[in-house]
């Protein structure tokens, strides 16, 4: 062979230019037959083509890589602002707020002894039955007797309007009981709070009645409920409850005027009506105690405090995990991207190998095989100019992802985390060394 040619059982082959790379192991670049007159030009040629496959697969991951090392930022930035809603959270002193007032909820009652102020008579939720019943047995009672004196049947409008006076009946009686409530329990709690009570005869009691019904001046302290006013709310509720009276006797002599033997049951029918209301006044004045409002007030605070707080940790740590898994994922594709350019040079350095081991000796090879750093192999004694570069693979190009890698590495974001975790915890162990264990001095006196 004269002419260079090469000739393989009796054709000539065909020269292929190098495919790229599609993110996978490119197919072995051989060198063609076993016989050839110049082995070093060749295996130069498939070195070379080699990194060239190597280096477009580097480029053609650079997509994923980029997308992956974005979403590492995005998460980054995600898992710190959630850790900045912990530490606003504990910043804003809401735990704080809350522990104070539950710890001078429980110091106002530590001296109450066994019936403790807190304790309520009856449950709130018994007076809005209550209420409501009577709301409508008032409503239908006071409406039927309203219809009859306009006379009117189901047609007119005034036929329903007539319920209204019963409504507005029904609120009365609870803003009445509202108002006895309240100072029937300041007055209780301020006598209940005296030490010594004076000698009382009917001759004191006429004077305190009549003239001198408050012998001393009263103090009050800045912790006690205000001064109670009963004159006004009894007055109130007197009235309200007349009108009931009135409305049920007006009812009960027209239903006598029909039916003559229910004349002798007039009384117990106005009376029945009365007890009804003066029930749902009384559960008022039972259900009403604003210590135990308040305890449970604190208690609630201290609840939705508490909610609050599991809610932002978690969901700063479900953020910091998801920006893990996002890191991992992006180390994952570096590693991915760097293995797979270097299978492509590694395979071609193998066939390399083999078809010198059919071929040649290896004392009269050049290259130096296997590539340990995966760069053209520089010949020994050589120098290289400074206006040249060796063919090798071009991992820089994914330098900008393995800086965002360092950069924004998840121990960071773990550290910060806890560290505003603590703090927030530190909040609330003022829980148990502040309120379960009073100090003897700060009780209020009772």
């Amino acid at each position: 062979m004269t002419d260079g040619t090469i000739h393989t059982n009796g054709r000539a082959p065909r020269w292929v230019a190098p495919a790229s790379c599609a993110g996978a192991p490119a197919d072995p670049i051989g060198l063609g037959p076993t016989r050839y007159e110049n082995p070093d030009d060749l295996e130069a040629a498939a070195l070379l083509r080699a990194f060239t496959a190597g280096n477009a697969s580097v480029r053609q991951s650079q997509e994923p890589v980029n997308a992956a090392s974005a979403e590492v930022v995005a998460r980054y930035h995600a898992a710190r602002g959630r850790i900045d809603q912990v530490d606003r959270f504990r910043a804003r002193g809401s735990v704080v707020e809350a522990l104070d007032e539950n710890d001078r909820v429980v110091r106002r009652h530590a001296g109450d002894g066994p019936e403790d102020r807190r304790r309520r008579a009856m449950h709130p939720r018994l007076l809005w039955f209550v209420l409501g019943l009577s709301a409508l047995f008032d409503a239908s009672f006071i409406g039927s007797l309203m219809q009859q004196i306009f006379d009117v049947d189901w047609k007119h409008p005034l036929f329903y309007f007539a319920y209204l006076p019963g409504v507005g009946i029904a609120v009365c009686l609870y803003a009445a009981g509202v108002e006895l409530a309240t100072h029937l329990l300041r007055r209780r709690d301020r006598l209940s709070r005296r030490r010594t009570l004076p000698p009382l005869n009917p001759a004191v009691a006429l004077r305190r009645l009549f003239w001198d019904w408050r012998p001393e001046p009263l103090d009050r302290r800045e912790d006690d409920l205000p001064w109670s006013r009963l004159p006004g709310p009894v007055l109130f509720g007197a009235l309200v409850l007349g009108l009931l009276g009135v409305a049920a006797l007006v009812r009960a002599q027209s239903e006598a005027a029909e039916f003559e033997w229910l004349a002798v049951y007039q009384p117990a029918f106005v009376v029945l009506l009365i007890l009804l209301s003066i029930g749902a006044i009384a559960v008022k004045v039972q259900s009403h105690n604003p210590y135990a409002d308040s305890s449970e007030r604190a208690e609630r605070r201290i609840a939705d405090a508490e909610g609050r707080a599991d809610r932002l940790v978690q969901e700063a740590r479900d953020a910091v995990a998801a920006h893990g898994q996002s890191w991992d994922a992006l180390q994952s594709a570096i590693s991915a991207a760097k293995a797979t350019a270097r299978e492509v040079v590694e395979e071609a350095c193998a066939v390399l190998l083999e078809t010198r081991s059919r071929g040649r000796k290896r004392d009269d090879t050049k290259i130096t095989l296997p590539l340990v750093r995966l760069a053209w192999p520089a010949e020994t004694g050589s120098v290289t100019r400074d206006d040249t570069q060796l063919p090798g693979l071009d991992l820089g190009l994914l330098d900008y992802a393995a800086k965002a890698a360092e950069r924004y590495r998840p121990e960071g974001l773990e550290s910060c985390l806890q560290a505003a975790v603590d703090k927030l915890n530190g909040q609330f162990e003022a829980l148990r060394t502040g309120v379960d264990d009073p100090a003897p001095g700060d009780v209020a006196p009772a």
